[in-house]
């Protein structure tokens, strides 16, 4: 029988919830109709993708001896395993070929029944400790709901981000440049093939990819792929959502203050509204680890509703590792920052002996591999080496298109600069990219509540692992990357939760009024600095077909590429690595993989046997990026011989090519696509 208060509660909840919902979109509305719609099309087509799996994953929850449990547990739990599980399946499937668009259809069909059938079963059973801790802070809990309209904002502007298709916004991030050289690029391959494949003209291919297997599964149901952008980017800010729900989740095991603190502390983040303009995998790497991260310190509870879980400590210790396997299985630099750590915090859950924390640890460990070796075994079977392109010189992989060329290429573009090798200096860029950002998007209240919430009071064991998995994650940022502000972004998963932590049922009236007082004016200055960036580099509904069309300035390319070429041009790219929104025929390199155009170039003892060569394989046209070429040659490196004076020979000496069109910047060449004449 539920509590009385129930219902009352579930009304709150909902008024505030529509409201927010009211705001958010009068917000996008009344800043930009076209995002608005933008917003509305596409939010639509990342529901088709994202519901089934999450409805089969609360089927599979039902099933699960998890014990009785609150429902945020049980939406919780089922949107990890149905979408860390779909994830893989779009994997084992693709790699078989079956990525035909009816077979998903059905498959998403039979998820939506299955979830659907589950819930008509009989409603959730809430913990009976839950009940009691429901109503035991209800005055306090709703005192605090309305911090959740500090969100509104952040929300809008990750909305208007979010509604430009990809290569439209941040320069810091190239504009996108990894979403149109990979994050989409190959799902687009894959689609197009059938399959999934190894590439070995894009050593990216070879990164783990869950979150990016939710993209091609939105291009194959959808049957769309250049337009998919925008369906792409509202993926990737759905699980920005489901961060700062799994956060508030967590820190609601503490009680429901503290879990609106450390829900309001990721939801009014910089970077959560900055990632989520992209079709990256941050936010899913954020959202699996958190979930990981949050059932370890259920266990770790001392609360009487945590028993439960305390009982059946074996699956949720499994659950945890197979979400933060999933979380590895979104970006490489997730399994030392995130994965390591958890496996240790794992190891401090409450135990009478050593070994049995060992045996809890390696139980952790052993589910986070389960959830991993997909992508291990994929390039352990395509390359040779289970982490390729990492650690290339312990497994001397040198699969097609790769060399210990490349790999000295990789190691050198991966690792840090000369003058960043002292502690102090990197100390220094810490500084600069977290609390000295100049986009804030880290923010100063988030670190002031986190760190300084931990002074004035007892510490204990979730403390203790909270800030180990801090101070782990600073420490691999610091030693083992070269220092990007957008790999530091991990560190929100500690802090968040830290924030909470700040605000313990014993605190006083004054210590209350500080805590909200620091979130309104932490909300307020990262606003500041989300909304001026966001009016200097942000557009407002831009479809996608400006892009591939050619009229976004910096595109202008594509227009002759994709409109102006005979259908049957085959055009090879020269410098050239963002092929996504390419419609055409395209053969491309990204910068650290073999070109066979340079080898060609190389070994010909004459010009006529480069042409020879690009006619042998068919190209009817060759498009070559000079200012990528300048880029890569003062970054990765790039081939000296492939340049400007090469191919004005290859024009002017028996006119085997000729430059059908050309373009300038401030008076110098851009981009120039030379023809093949005929024989």
């Amino acid at each position: 029988m539920q509590d009385a208060s129930t219902a009352p509660r579930r009304r709150f909840t909902l008024f505030w919830g529509a409201a927010a919902a009211l705001l958010v979109l009068a917000g996008v509305g009344i800043t930009s109709p076209a995002a608005l719609l933008a917003v509305v099309v596409h939010g639509l087509s990342a529901l088709l993708v994202l519901v089934p799996p999450v409805l089969l994953g609360l089927a599979i929850v039902r099933r699960l001896p998890f014990g009785a449990m609150p429902r945020r547990w049980h939406l919780l739990l089922g949107a990890t395993l149905g979408l860390g599980l779909t994830s893989l399946l779009v994997l084992g499937l693709g790699l078989a070929g079956l990525l035909h668009r009816g077979l998903w259809v059905i498959l998403m069909v039979a998820f939506s029944a299955a979830g659907l059938v589950s819930l008509r079963s009989g409603p959730v059973r809430p913990s009976h400790g839950d009940h009691g801790r429901e109503g035991k802070d209800e005055a306090g809990g709703s005192a605090w709901a309305p911090l959740w309209l500090l969100g509104v904002p952040f929300l809008c502007l990750a909305l208007l981000a979010a509604a430009n298709p990809p290569g439209l916004v941040w320069s810091e991030e190239g504009y996108g440049y990894d979403v149109l050289e990979y994050h989409l690029e190959m799902p687009k391959e894959y689609r197009q093939a059938g399959r999934i494949f190894y590439a070995p003209h894009n050593v990216y291919a070879n990164f783990p990819a869950n979150v990016e297997m939710l993209y091609l599964l939105a291009m194959i149901v959808h049957d769309e792929d250049v337009d998919a952008g925008v369906t792409a980017n509202l993926i990737h800010l759905a699980f920005a959502g489901l961060f700062v729900f799994a956060a508030w989740a967590a820190g609601r095991e503490w009680s429901p203050r503290c879990g609106i603190v450390c829900g309001v502390a990721a939801a009014t983040c910089g970077w959560l509204a900055y990632l989520s303009g992209l079709a990256y995998v941050e936010n899913g790497m954020l959202f699996f680890g958190m979930v990981s991260l949050a059932m370890l310190l259920r266990l770790m509870n001392p609360a009487g509703s945590q028993g439960d879980a305390r009982r059946r400590s074996r699956l949720w210790i499994a659950a945890a590792g197979l979400a933060a396997g999933w979380a590895c299985g979104c970006k490489y630099t997730a399994l030392p920052m995130l994965g390591l750590p958890l496996i240790a915090a794992a190891a401090w859950l409450p135990a009478p002996s050593w070994p049995r924390r060992a045996a809890r640890a390696a139980l952790f460990c052993m589910a986070m591999l389960m959830t991993l070796a997909p992508w291990l075994v994929k390039n352990q079977i395509a390359t040779g080496n289970p982490v390729f392109p990492l650690a290339n010189g312990v497994f001397e992989a040198s699969p097609p298109g790769w060399g210990p060329e490349q790999t000295a290429r990789w190691n050198a573009g991966h690792s840090p600069s000369l003058d960043e090798l002292s502690i102090g200096s990197r100390l220094a860029d810490l500084c600069r990219h977290v609390p000295g950002d100049h986009d804030q998007r880290f923010g100063p209240a988030l670190l002031l509540v986190a760190i300084g919430g931990l002074w004035r009071r007892r510490l204990d064991r979730t403390d203790g692992a909270l800030l180990l998995v801090l101070l782990a994650q600073i420490g691999v940022w610091l030693m083992a990357t070269h220092l990007y502000a957008r790999f530091a972004v991990i560190l929100l998963i500690p802090l968040s939760l830290l924030a909470g932590r700040a605000l313990p049922d014993d605190a006083n009236r004054v210590r209350e009024w500080i805590i909200a007082g620091l979130l309104i004016c932490g909300a307020t200055w990262n606003f500041v600095f989300a909304a001026r960036l966001h009016a200097e580099e942000s557009a407002a509904g831009v479809p996608a077909s400006a892009l591939y069309e050619g009229l976004v300035p910096g595109y202008e390319f594509l227009q002759a590429v994709n409109l102006a070429l005979p259908s049957d041009a085959k055009i090879l790219l020269v410098g050239e690595a963002r092929a996504f929104y390419f419609v055409r025929n395209v053969d491309y390199t990204v910068a650290f993989n073999r070109s066979p155009f340079v080898e060609a170039v190389r070994e010909s003892d004459s010009d006529e046997r480069i042409v020879a060569w690009l006619r042998q394989r068919g190209y009817t046209h060759v498009l070559v990026n000079w200012a990528e070429v300048s880029r890569l040659s003062r970054t990765y490196g790039f081939a000296p011989e492939v340049n400007l004076s090469l191919f004005e020979r290859l024009c002017r000496e028996g006119g085997s090519l000729r430059a059908a069109h050309g373009y300038e910047f401030e008076g110098k060449p851009y981009v120039t696509i030379y023809e093949l004449r005929r024989r």
